[in-house]
């Protein structure tokens, strides 16, 4: 995981900064990583409910040589359209492990063992965040944009070798009894509490992927180098690791769902002050308080959305999280980045903002 994700968030960064090296607007550029969410758009729900009838070791070994496939194919065609492809491609990979090493952590226990060991997912999630966007910049400055895919490739093709190590360790078998009849989305989305979860999770994700989208742009637009903007980003990552290292004990002492709205809370009201800082390590301190805040969103999400799942549907019900987070993964960079070319940056960070409010709102009720 470590290994596969770390190369697939520098890819995000490697293809944003080459992208706008090739003359794209903000507009193209949110585009571009709209397409990192089409194909998991369509792809979740059936990946869940894949892992949860036949077990989530063929999907994982697919998505890890998928994943690869997709980073490395800008190197073999450095072109702008190229880009698109390569995220598409990416995009379906990444969607297989990302579900299925989910339910494998969530049917690894109950209760407070769950919750741990999610919480180690996020771990390595924000460990792989952090290596990934601090490797994509350096690779930027002294690979260059199109030998820096290659970079990220090869390592996403040593998870593909670890895999292969590890295949027969992962449980070929479903980890939860699926529950026999007819299985309809509208039942899960019936769910009035879970309904709430999904939305919240949607605001989180909508707000980092806002992040690593106009980040960069914003960081490009005042001067900062790449190995700068990647260090800045990897202040966010870093702030993800120490909060999520945390979380045991905050959902012990407040419940996982206030600890989410509080979260959400931090995270709103420090999107406001990037744009009124320009120097790196302001930016650099800023980004590791939103990634305190930010970080501890994705793995509750996961956590609340696994619990408040009908039995035997745990997988189902994440991948209709992240069948809704890509909703927002393939529109909201897209429309912000719209937004961005007409209004600018700054007033994109106050939306921003008011969103992932919105969003720690919709589970108020529940706390």
């Amino acid at each position: 995981m470590l290994l596969w994700n770390g190369a697939y968030k520098g890819a995000r960064v490697v293809t944003t900064l080459y992208a706008l090296e090739l003359g794209a607007a903000p507009f193209e550029t949110g585009l571009l990583l709209a397409t990192y969410g089409v194909v998991p758009l369509v792809l979740a729900v059936f990946t869940g409910r894949l892992g949860d009838r036949y077990g989530v070791r063929m999907p994982i070994a697919a998505g890890l040589a998928v994943t690869a496939t997709g980073i490395t194919l800008p190197f073999l065609w450095p072109a702008f359209g190229t880009l698109f492809a390569g995220a598409a491609i990416t995009g379906a990979g990444f969607i297989l492990v990302q579900v299925s090493m989910q339910s494998l952590f969530g049917a690894m226990g109950t209760g407070a063992e769950r919750t741990r060991n999610i919480n180690l997912y996020a771990l390595i999630v924000s460990s792989a965040d952090f290596a990934g966007v601090i490797l994509g910049g350096f690779a930027i400055d002294h690979l260059g944009h199109v030998r820096s895919f290659l970079a990220m490739g090869a390592i996403c093709f040593a998870a593909v070798l670890g895999m292969a190590y590890l295949y027969r360790r992962v449980p070929s078998a479903a980890p939860a009894s699926a529950s026999g009849g007819r299985r309809r989305m509208t039942d899960l989305l019936r769910n009035k509490v879970l309904r709430r979860m999904l939305l919240a999770g949607a605001a989180v994700v909508a707000g980092v992927d806002l992040f690593q989208l106009f980040m960069p742009i914003y960081g490009h637009s005042i001067g900062l180098s790449a190995s700068a903007i990647g260090i800045t980003m990897g202040c966010f990552a870093a702030a993800g690791f120490v909060t999520r290292a945390m979380l045991p004990f905050l959902a012990r002492r407040y419940g996982e769902a206030r600890t989410l709205l509080y979260s959400m809370l931090l995270g709103a009201a420090t999107f406001v002050l990037i744009p009124l800082f320009e120097t790196p390590v302001a930016l650099g301190i800023v980004c590791f308080v939103l990634g305190l805040g930010m970080g501890l969103g994705q793995p509750l999400t996961v956590i609340l959305a696994y619990n408040h799942a009908p039995p035997g549907r745990a997988g189902e019900g994440l991948g209709l999280r992240i069948a809704i987070i890509n909703t927002s993964h393939v529109g909201v960079p897209a429309l912000f980045g719209a937004a961005g070319s007409l209004i600018g940056t700054t007033p994109v960070f106050f939306v921003i903002a008011a969103v992932i409010a919105l969003g720690g709102a919709a589970i108020r009720k529940h706390i």
